[in-house]
């Protein structure tokens, strides 16, 4: 299941494109642009994940399972790794720790789909 985080994290370059970016991942054969989506890790060490959106329409992502939160997005992958930075900023300014469990506190707003 993937879920879309209240506070989401975007670059400039893909704001104007958010929407259309949600609308296609629920019709992913019908993914014709790029963006990178930074997710919330679920194994326990890691904070962040970032994949291109193309790989979405895999099955490990359809699973009823497996829930994946969507926490930002960028154009690409250097962009990515740049707001997953800002992103680990903001979460330390809240004197949060800088853990998976600290991640999860910062982004546990409702989610949408």
């Amino acid at each position: 299941m993937i879920e879309w985080s209240e506070k989401l994290f975007l670059t400039d370059s893909v704001k104007k494109k958010v929407n259309k970016i949600r609308k296609k991942l629920e019709k992913p054969k019908r993914l014709r642009f790029g963006a990178y989506l930074i997710t919330l890790n679920n194994n326990g060490t890691d904070l962040f994940d970032i994949y291109n959106i193309f790989m979405f329409p895999a099955k490990h992502f359809k699973k009823e399972t497996e829930n994946v939160k969507i926490v930002g997005v960028a154009k690409n992958e250097d962009e990515a790794k740049e707001l997953a930075g800002v992103m680990i900023k903001s979460i330390l300014q809240e004197e949060l720790p800088l853990t998976p469990d600290g991640l999860k506190e910062y982004f546990k707003t409702t989610a949408k789909e």
